[in-house]
């Protein structure tokens, strides 16, 4: 058997091990990232909900107030009329309107209360939620509950941490940025040697690499596939030993001697 093909990927596999290795310094600050971000975006969603309300009773009440205003200095011209109303018909036509007007302020006034009732109910919930907050029985909050400062704290807080963490995420990728340009350079290389060699053991290397594996080439490790533990078939291990492959029958690893990486990686 030519053992040179196999011993070409497993040069590949050490080379994509490195930088696997660099990548894991990252320490899944990725992931943290993404997540900070979420509850950073939903946080800020929250707080311009909050803030929409708020400007739209704001609106609300002045058009009211408005309203009312409008509806009060009409009254007065309307009395005013009414003292030098020469008959009763004009009169009665007058009250008439009075009596309109009087209706349009009722129902805004009505209204007035009815945001003024909304923004205690919100407050209330908010103190609820803070005394929630003092007590440690935060599995009883809900949204609402959250007070507005402590919304607002908490988006500070999480832009202070996506900002930490991608300066950490950023200095890990400058101070490994040459290394990782090197070893991806080698990996070119590398492959199309094995290209040339043997294009079918690369595209078996790439298929397994496509999904969740990473390490496609594993070491026999006390007589089983590494990648999954799956004993290997005694009958194997010889060709393994003498710098074969085995395909694990489990996983569809490739499994080869310890001894093969030990040499890639001079």
């Amino acid at each position: 058997m030519d053992h040179t093909k196999i011993n070409l990927l497993v040069r590949l596999q050490h080379l994509d091990n490195q930088i696997e290795n660099i990548i894991s310094l990252q320490r899944g600050l990725p992931e943290e990232i993404n997540a900070l971000e979420e509850d950073l975006a939903f946080t800020g969603k929250q707080i311009e909900s909050r803030l929409k309300i708020a400007e739209e009773r704001l609106k609300l009440r002045q058009r009211l107030n408005e309203t009312i205003n409008e509806c009060r200095g009409k009254i007065r011209n309307f009395k005013e009329k009414q003292t030098l109303a020469r008959n009763n018909k004009e009169y009665d036509a007058l009250s008439k309107q009075i009596e309109y007007e009087e209706k349009e302020i009722s129902h805004s006034e009505i209204q007035l209360q009815d945001i003024a009732h909304a923004e205690q109910r919100t407050l209330e919930t908010q103190q609820t939620g803070q005394q929630l907050i003092e007590e440690n029985r935060y599995d009883e909050m809900t949204e609402d509950m959250m007070p507005d400062d402590l919304l607002q704290q908490q988006l500070e807080d999480l832009s202070k941490q996506v900002k930490q963490k991608k300066e950490e995420l950023d200095s890990i990728v400058v101070e490994t940025a040459d290394e990782v340009n090197a070893l991806n350079k080698k990996i070119d290389e590398q492959r199309e040697i094995i290209k040339k060699e043997s294009k079918r053991l690369l595209d078996k290397y790439d298929h397994l690499r496509s999904g969740v594996i990473q390490n496609a080439v594993v070491k026999l490790n006390r007589n089983a596939c590494s990648g999954c533990n799956t004993r290997v078939p005694t009958n194997r291990h010889t060709m393994i030993v003498q710098g074969g492959f085995y395909l694990c029958e489990s996983c569809g690893r490739i499994v080869v001697h310890e001894r093969l990486f030990d040499e890639a990686a001079d």
